[in-house]
């Protein structure tokens, strides 16, 4: 028998077998296609958690330099154990959430993150050289002015890149 006389006697069977192989590689297809949308679902998900975490952190680390009052600080009042407490608990979870955004960013956009930490851990810097400048001369006016301009120079830097990073998130997520 010759294939054209196959093809015109079974054609219907051939017909079927071709529809059956059709539906069985569109449903391979199918779910593929479905594990793709499902996977990038949920890593713009994660990232977008992951985003609102950094955010949650950074306002608490920028509320808590703001609301530090430097002058006990400064007059040795509270100790490095009670500053450091106070201090770092924000810090490092803003560093933690900002290591998990790794992750989610290229590091390109990563490193805008990176220079709001450094910006933070800059403010840190200020607050410990002047703590542990024993400058007698020096008056607590003084030095809580010194630590201030710092402070406000750092977070308006921070406040210019988080624009920016907005600015970025906006852009991916439409």
């Amino acid at each position: 028998m010759e294939i054209q006389e196959l093809l015109t006697t079974y054609w219907s069977q051939f017909t079927l077998l071709l529809l059956g192989v059709g539906y069985f590689i569109k449903r391979v297809f199918d779910n593929i296609s479905n594990k793709r949308e499902i996977n990038h679902n949920l890593f713009q998900q994660h990232r977008l958690n992951a985003i609102n975490k950094f955010f949650t952190s950074y306002a608490k680390t920028e509320r808590m330099w703001n609301d530090l009052s430097v002058i006990p600080i400064f007059e040795y009042k509270i100790n490095t154990k009670e500053m450091d407490k106070i201090i770092f608990t924000p810090i490092d979870q803003l560093r933690m959430n900002i290591l998990e955004l790794q992750i989610y960013f290229p590091e390109k956009e990563h490193r805008i993150f990176k220079d709001i930490l450094k910006n933070v851990l800059k403010i840190n810097g200020k607050l410990n050289s002047i703590y542990f400048s024993y400058d007698k001369e020096t008056t607590v006016t003084v030095k809580s002015n010194n630590f201030s301009f710092v402070r406000d120079s750092k977070l308006e830097e921070n406040e210019k890149l988080l624009e920016k990073l907005s600015e970025i998130i906006r852009k991916t997520f439409n």
